[in-house]
């Protein structure tokens, strides 16, 4: 997380949890546990690191506040009201900047991205829905364990 980056968003999270009269816990079971008491501290005092978009999903839905408000915070955009079409091409090109995030710090990612580019379209399509059933196995194997 960068400077700045964090300081906008523990503001606006502190103050949305001081309004609502919620505490950590508060947002944490609001959330659906998508996202843990211990993570909404690091991120009110800026230390949060890999805050992706499901995270700050999570953190919206906890706060009871509109995603994209969030998100607009945490990309230290303004928070005010923007036209519908916007919003979507702002929330693609947030998606999108955090998955390049991700690319540059993970370099087995950025390799696998490489690679994907090489196929065809319809090789692409079979690797993809290998890669959602590997998913949908692995989130199951966690529930069961969990």
């Amino acid at each position: 997380m960068t400077r700045g980056f964090g300081e906008d968003l523990s503001r606006y999270v502190s103050r949305t949890m001081r309004e609502k009269h919620l505490s950590q816990s508060d947002v944490c079971l609001r959330s659906g546990n998508r996202i843990k008491a211990s993570y909404i501290s690091a991120i009110i005092q800026g230390t949060a690191s890999n805050l992706s978009v499901e995270k700050l999903k999570a953190l919206a839905s906890g706060l009871k506040v509109d995603e994209m408000e969030l998100v607009r915070v945490a990309f230290g955009l303004s928070p005010g009201d923007s036209s519908k079409g916007a919003d979507l091409d702002e929330a693609h090109t947030l998606v999108l900047l955090d998955m390049s995030k991700k690319l540059v710090m993970s370099s087995d990612i950025a390799e696998l991205v490489q690679e994907l580019m090489k196929l065809s379209y319809d090789d692409r399509s079979v690797v993809l829905q290998f890669v959602r059933r590997l998913n949908k196995t692995h989130r199951r194997a966690q529930r069961k364990s969990g």
